[in-house]
């Protein structure tokens, strides 16, 4: 199989490089990335140096890619590559039909916007961190009685964004004003026990730490794979422990509420056309009800994680889309007691090898 992964020096792309490690004697990886000084990138076979995917000229460079190359399979790295090629399949659906393994570019675009995501779970009646949307000076009311009726602590977020990037915690109005001087932005209900984080802000009341962040020990999270035609395969839930917006450690839980809340969203989801890899992030309220506060069309930061524990994406979409190449699939009927833990690694990077991809916009190993 030749597999092209777009955007393959993100974090994704480690972990599908991660999650695929043990069978590239029967898997070619051609990789895209923005960036050459990348250590990602000389883990594939061929990587080509492209344009952003938000640039006007990355779709003509992917098509000569694709016509140059001519893979069997097509991996996103990014969210916004989800889109994309969701929106290229939709312009040529019979060349690209088993080759980018889901489905319309409508669900994408939903979860991207964080907005979005709520304002479509709500018309389908599905359990989402409430949310509310601060445009202007008009919209003060609104976000006065979302305060009144939420109370603190609040999540403030941009309204489009990945990575928890620009995600802050709100425990006063003077912190809602700040951010009020700052555009757009997205208030949320804080999903979790309000306690767990007044310890870390009272850390600040004896000044600005060298080093800080606040550690998410409860972070739930469901990863499924609705088929094309719209069953719903294995979900896997894990807790973790996210440490500077990465999951250093987890574990696999077993929950049926939280099962039939993912058959719930995927069955509404596959009405829109969306199939292929799902992921959602989860926490029970307050009131101990289960809600969505970010969605994902695709693979995670986990994935190469979630293999060792037993759950294979990789192996389960290529069976599904891609039979005939026969990729072993990894995962376990019975799944791997044990926890996950991730450490930092020393990765060497030759400046002969950046040197030579931007020079040439390709690098193929020797």
């Amino acid at each position: 199989m030749k597999l092209l992964i777009t955007s393959v020096g993100s974090l994704l792309g480690q972990n599908i490089l991660d999650s695929i490690e043990t069978r590239r004697d029967i898997i070619e990886v051609v990789g895209t990335n923005s960036i050459a000084a990348n250590q990602r990138n000389f883990r594939c076979d061929t990587v080509y140096l492209v344009p952003n995917t938000e640039s006007p000229d990355f779709s003509e460079k992917f098509m000569e890619i694709i016509n140059q190359e001519k893979p069997d399979f097509i991996l996103p790295g990014r969210d916004e590559d989800c889109i994309f090629l969701s929106g290229l399949k939709s312009k040529d659906p019979e060349y690209f039909k088993n080759r980018i393994p889901f489905g319309s570019s409508f669900i994408p675009k939903i979860m991207f916007d964080k907005y979005q995501s709520y304002l479509f779970c709500k018309e389908n009646n599905l359990p989402f961190a409430e949310t509310f949307l601060y445009k202007s000076k008009k919209d003060e009311t609104g976000l006065n009685e979302f305060i009144e009726k939420h109370g603190f602590p609040l999540m403030v977020k941009p309204k489009e964004g990945f990575a928890s990037s620009d995600v802050y915690f709100l425990f006063n109005r003077g912190q809602v004003r700040k951010n009020l001087k700052t555009g757009e932005k997205l208030f949320q209900e804080y999903l979790g026990h309000p306690e767990n984080l007044s310890v870390y802000k009272n850390i600040f009341l004896h000044g600005l730490p060298l080093f800080f962040q606040l550690p998410e020990e409860e972070q739930y999270a469901a990863q499924t794979i609705i088929a094309p035609d719209g069953g719903v395969g294995e979900i896997f839930i894990t807790v973790n422990t996210m440490i500077y917006g990465r999951a250093e450690y987890g574990k696999q839980i077993f929950n049926r509420d939280v099962e039939d809340l993912v058959k719930q969203f995927c069955k509404a989801f596959y009405k829109h056309g969306w199939y292929g890899p799902v992921n959602f992030q989860l926490k029970p309220d307050k009131n101990g009800q289960w809600k969505v506060f970010e969605l994902n069309p695709r693979m995670t930061g986990t994935t190469s994680g979630r293999v060792l524990l037993g759950y294979d994406e990789f192996g389960i979409l290529a069976g599904i889309f891609a039979a005939r190449f026969k990729i072993p699939n990894l995962t376990k009927k019975k799944k791997v007691k044990g926890v996950l833990i991730k450490y930092l690694s020393d990765n060497l990077l030759l400046e002969d090898d950046i040197k030579r991809l931007q020079k040439d916009k390709i690098w193929k190993r020797s």
